[in-house]
């Protein structure tokens, strides 16, 4: 029986590698559900091999005590990579012969065991990739079950042997008893500080800086950082390189936006989680003053992440916006992602259910994983109420796995993702409870006061156009025309239909203009101050659009029923406002 080796002293090596080594100290079976196998290689290779100030061990390591198994590759030692076993026509005859000279260690019948090199060197550290498949053999669940039992029994000295399987099927997807004998550890992202030593690495500073932004080198590089983040090793070095043949081995203005495209790509991969490109911004939102003032407030935490860590302030978790359709709710999600200068994903709640057991949760995972690979940045779950509002056809045992599941991450995530969640009516009181996000916003219809800032914001771009003439629509003839928008009580306008009243009253106004020129057998261009727009123009639009504005429409009761404004009118004063 060889050597143990004992743990000797812990270094602080980043998370990863002290889960490693700690596992490796104490546990038979360790699960990394990750693909850079390559990585985990590298980890090992540092712990026992590669540093003399990184030995944790009293003894020395052989350079044949830790090898790797895969399918395509053989068996191989770590360190030098050289192949140690003989080839097998049955893929199962292989793993299963590994597993035994392991668990086993040298002290086998010759006969049973041909690969006479694993048992003159016993080994300590095996590790498995791409095993996927053979781990639904019964025989090698079978081994593994032995091994665990073995280890635990005592039958190896001082616990100093382990199995470690990297794969990228999620655990929960392995068969049960790989699961139950398993320790996981998972593959962080890397640091800001990894990052960043990842670029300096594939750029000389002195040199392959683009001449356009002298001066300015630490700024683009802190925004290539913050673009990077979220993302995983491999992909980090892919982006690198392809910026790299983009810009022509230099850093530059494109290099950032170069780098924002590619990792948008990597994101779209997911299938659940859209990437939104967005121009909407916080000063082209009327109303909402209270709601645009929380964002603000938590933007200055997002813009400044490290020192808010430094110096213990809370990431900020997101807000919950439940109102009126047409009210917003959509176009602050998008504004808020602008104001703190990240990306925004939307989650398609649609895409969630699957046909298979398990697949629904699955989907959910999948797509939170996505979002934290892609922080910091806001994830946009519209009409959240969907997901998580139970049915009537037997999927209510599922939306209760997937609240459970989504709740318990909103509570443990530890990156900078922030949930902008809008729903247009009731919802299960466990989502709606203050504490689940920052705060909770109530978006009614908007008020006179809110109909008038509303409309000055829609007509606004319209006045930067000089071909318009507004002059007639003065501050004072907006309140007049506001009033118009809350004339009755039941059909009050929602902000989207007070904008589609001012493109509809554009919108005629340009098709009067070239109908009077058609007319007319003139076909000059449009100058300046040519289309004029009157007060009686907007006034004739909202009149027309009255009857079949969303409020009127939903206030309307059905065999008594209760309508969907009535229930969501109910939230009012649970909520803060947002206005």
């Amino acid at each position: 029986m060889f050597k143990s080796f004992r743990l000797v002293r812990m270094v602080k090596l980043g998370n990863f590698r002290e889960q490693l080594i700690t596992a490796i100290a104490s546990v038979p079976i360790v699960y990394i559900p990750h693909y850079d196998v390559a990585y985990i290689e590298e980890v090992l290779r540092e712990i026992f091999f590669s540093n003399k100030e990184l030995l944790l061990f009293e003894d020395e390591v052989s350079e044949t005590s830790v090898c790797r198994y895969d399918e395509a590759f053989e068996l191989t030692d770590i360190k030098t990579n050289q192949v140690l076993n003989a080839e097998f026509a049955d893929k199962d005859a292989k793993l299963r012969n590994v597993l035994s000279s392991f668990i086993f260690n040298g002290d086998i019948d010759e006969n049973y065991f041909p690969f006479d090199e694993m048992k003159q060197n016993p080994k300590k550290i095996l590790l498995l990739s791409n095993v996927a498949d053979n781990l639904s053999s019964p025989v090698i669940q079978a081994q593994l079950q032995d091994f665990f039992i073995r280890y635990h029994s005592g039958k190896y000295e001082k616990r100093t042997m382990t199995i470690i399987i990297a794969g990228v099927e999620p655990i929960n997807t392995l068969p049960p008893i790989i699961e139950r004998l398993s320790t996981i550890i998972e593959i962080p992202t890397p640091t800001e500080a990894e990052i960043r030593s990842y670029i300096e690495e594939n750029y000389d500073v002195a040199t392959h800086y683009s001449k356009q932004i002298a001066g300015r080198e630490e700024e683009i590089k802190s925004n290539l950082v913050k673009t990077l983040q979220g993302l995983q090793r491999i992909e980090i070095q892919q982006i690198i390189d392809s910026t790299l043949c983009k810009t022509g081995g230099k850093i530059s203005e494109l290099s950032v936006k170069y780098a924002l495209e590619e990792k948008k790509q990597i994101v779209k991969k997911s299938g659940i989680i859209d990437v939104v490109d967005t121009n909407v911004y916080l000063n082209q939102i009327g109303g909402l003053s209270k709601l645009i003032q929380e964002v603000k407030n938590k933007s200055v935490i997002f813009k400044n992440l490290n020192a808010a860590q430094q110096n213990d302030i809370p990431l900020p978790k997101g807000v919950l916006i439940i109102g009126m359709p047409g009210c917003g709710k959509s176009m602050i999600a998008k504004a808020i992602a602008n104001e703190f200068e990240v990306s925004l994903l939307r989650l398609d709640v649609n895409r969630l259910m699957g046909q298979y057991v398990g697949q629904s949760e699955a989907n959910l995972r999948r797509a939170l994983e996505t979002a934290e690979a892609a922080h910091p940045c806001v994830l946009w779950i519209d009409e959240i109420e969907k997901a998580f509002a139970g049915t009537e056809s037997g999927h209510n045992d599922i939306i209760v796995r997937l609240m459970g599941h989504f709740l318990t991450w909103m509570q443990e995530r530890k990156t900078a993702v922030y949930i902008v969640a809008t729903a247009n009516d009731v919802m299960k009181p466990e989502l709606m409870r203050k504490g689940r996000f920052d705060e909770v916003f109530f978006v009614d219809f908007p008020s006179e006061k809110d109909s008038e800032a509303i409309l000055s914001k829609k007509l606004e771009k319209y006045r930067k156009n000089e071909n318009y003439d507004l002059s007639e629509i003065t501050k004072d003839k907006e309140a007049e025309i506001a009033k118009e928008f809350r004339k009755n009580s039941c059909k009050v306008f929602s902000g989207a239909e007070i904008e589609f009243a001012v493109h509809k009253t554009i919108e005629k106004a340009f098709i009067d203009y070239f109908n009077k020129q058609s007319q007319s057998n003139t076909k000059d261009k449009i100058g300046k101050g040519d289309i004029k727009i009157k007060v009686k123009d907007l006034i004739d639009t909202i009149v027309e659009m009255r009857k079949s504005v969303l409020s009127s429409q939903l206030n309307k009761k059905d065999d008594g029923k209760e309508t969907p404004v009535q229930r969501i009118a109910k939230l009012k004063d649970q909520f803060t406002s947002a206005s």
